[in-house]
């Protein structure tokens, strides 16, 4: 297991999550029906939670927690290219968009962690356990969205 390769891990996948609470508080304020605003409210929620894991994690194995405002990271320009499209298409007030590019959000995180938990012998256990935990959190909530499209169409 190695120590540095998993704290850059760790703190690349909380740089997303800190994205995520932004982008899912974001779409709550913009979707009109109470049904969608309570879920992204507790999606924004659900994804502090992860953060909160992940940070202790990180704290466990002697590395600074990530918080908001913090952008280094081999991450940075993958976050920023989705902050701005995201941010694109919610000025465009369309729930269907909206609950689209929160899916593909997901995805992109699940995939981002689908390529760390690749390396999960080389991690510290009980930091691969925060991520897969994470990992399985996300993928439900990718379900739910996929359901909250298919009632919308």
């Amino acid at each position: 297991m190695n120590t540095d390769k998993t704290r850059k891990y760790l703190k690349d996948i909380a740089e997303l999550c800190i994205d995520g609470v932004q982008g899912y508080k974001d779409a709550a304020e913009k979707v009109d029906t109470p049904h969608l605003k309570s879920l992204f409210t507790t999606f924004a929620k659900e994804r502090e939670g992860i953060l909160n894991a992940i940070n202790k994690e990180l704290v466990t194995l002697g590395a600074p927690a990530v918080t908001q405002g913090r952008t280094d990271g081999t991450a940075l320009g993958s976050i920023h290219k989705f902050w701005l499209d995201f941010k694109s298409v919610l000025s465009s007030d369309n729930t269907e968009s909206i609950l689209e590019e929160c899916k593909r959000g997901e995805q992109y995180i699940l995939d981002e962690m689908d390529d760390v938990l690749k390396h999960k012998t080389e991690l510290v256990a009980s930091s691969a356990k925060v991520l897969q935990d994470a990992r399985y959190t996300i993928w439900k909530r990718m379900e739910t969205i996929e359901h909250a499209e298919e009632a919308q169409a």
